[in-house]
């Protein structure tokens, strides 16, 4: 078992090299699984690029690519639910159409119920999440906003202090400019995450994921549970 500070260096390690990299995406993680009635707040950074192709032409691609910041609100009322909000800041970046958002307003909404176990004592726990997000952003006289669905099946195994875990997604993604720009949208909406839960504390925890084929894309968080 490794000891808790090897952890949070590996943590610290590895959303540096991600943050070297090309960095829109939505995290499944931190709250991976609630043992409510309880509340969170966490907040935390991802880096991300995206496939599209324009919504007149599928011929005609592009590459999309943002970073973001969003402090999370989750409230579970009772034990096998969660409802949580965002809040923050991104930008949205565009290779071949020359889009260089600005940071602009991000918010979204989720819900989490859980699957399995429920009333049976096991260490594998499956949930459900949904979610929905918006950003606006803008460069010079262009707007855009970008709207994402994502629905995912996570599947978690529970220890004392870390939580790994897995699963598979639909994500649907589209961007909207005004003016000329032409609407785009996310090539490929299947795809897949892996990522840990680690609690530091009871209270306190960190959590790493990366998704991929829908998006390439990495997120780090940090949260305490009340």
């Amino acid at each position: 078992m490794w000891k808790k500070s090897s952890i949070q260096f590996f943590l610290i390690g590895i959303v540096l090299l991600a943050c070297a990299g090309a960095a829109s995406a939505l995290s499944v993680g931190g709250l991976s699984y609630n043992i409510g009635p309880s509340f969170s707040v966490g907040a935390g950074v991802s880096f991300a690029q995206r496939d599209v192709d324009l919504v007149d032409d599928h011929n005609a691609t592009d590459v999309i690519a943002s970073s973001r910041f969003l402090v999370k609100a989750d409230v579970a009322p009772i034990r096998y639910i969660d409802i949580y909000g965002l809040i923050g800041t991104s930008d949205l970046r565009m290779d071949k159409y020359d889009f260089q958002g600005s940071l602009g307003t991000m918010w979204g909404v989720g819900l989490r119920p859980q699957l399995f176990p429920l009333t049976l004592k096991s260490p594998i726990n499956i949930t459900l999440d949904a979610q929905y997000s918006e950003l606006y952003t803008s460069d010079e006289n262009v707007r855009a906003r970008a709207s994402e669905l994502q629905i995912s099946l996570v599947f978690a195994y529970v220890m004392k202090s870390i939580v790994p875990y897995a699963g598979i997604k639909f994500d649907y993604a589209k961007v909207i400019f005004s003016g000329s720009h032409n609407d785009v949208r996310g090539d490929l909406p299947w795809g897949g995450m892996i990522g840990v839960d680690y609690y530091v504390t009871q209270n306190v925890f960190f959590n790493l994921e990366l998704s991929i084929f829908s998006e390439t894309a990495f997120y780090l968080q940090t949260g305490y549970k009340y």
